[in-house]
């Protein structure tokens, strides 16, 4: 059985080790002459989602607020990864791999990252994890437990 990748979902969280996991999602790319697909998931915050603040304030003077605060932070967070990707790109000069779309949506990450994968068809996910101990792993849960947990595709996961 052969093994081909044409679409990679690149999966970040912004963290100061997303530059090392894209490499890697790079590095894939270049083997199999892939294009990557980078999502990052922000989740709203929970006083704007549990409508605490609507006790304070009109439902439609909150509602305004949420589009528009999230509607210029996904556009700042897009132009970084935009600046981001390309510059990475180039410094590791990228010859097969490119970035076909980088998407910032808001959800629950793991459901959001797994709801992408599958409407781009992703051949496989890449994505960082963070190491914590078994205890805490257990009462926290991690993006990428969850992913690997219900992905029904190949995930890379590189330890940070």
């Amino acid at each position: 059985m052969q093994f081909n990748i044409k679409r990679i979902l690149y999966a970040t969280d912004l963290g100061p080790h997303g530059p090392n996991v894209f490499r890697c999602a790079v590095s894939i790319a270049e083997k199999y002459g892939a294009s990557i697909n980078i999502v990052h998931v922000v989740e709203e915050p929970a006083i704007l989602r549990n409508n605490i603040a609507e006790r304070y304030i009109s439902s439609s003077v909150m509602e305004g607020y949420r589009e528009s605060t999230f509607d210029e932070l996904i556009g700042e967070m897009k132009r970084r990864l935009e600046q981001f990707s390309q510059s990475t790109l180039e410094s590791e000069e990228s010859v097969q791999a490119r970035v076909a779309e980088i998407k910032v949506l808001t959800g629950r990450p793991g459901r959001t990252i797994l709801a992408e994968a599958d409407r781009i068809d992703a051949d496989c996910i890449v994505l960082g994890s963070r190491r914590y101990s078994g205890m805490s792993d257990m009462i926290i849960g991690s993006v990428a437990r969850k992913v690997t947990l219900k992905s029904t595709r190949p995930v890379f996961l590189f330890p940070v």
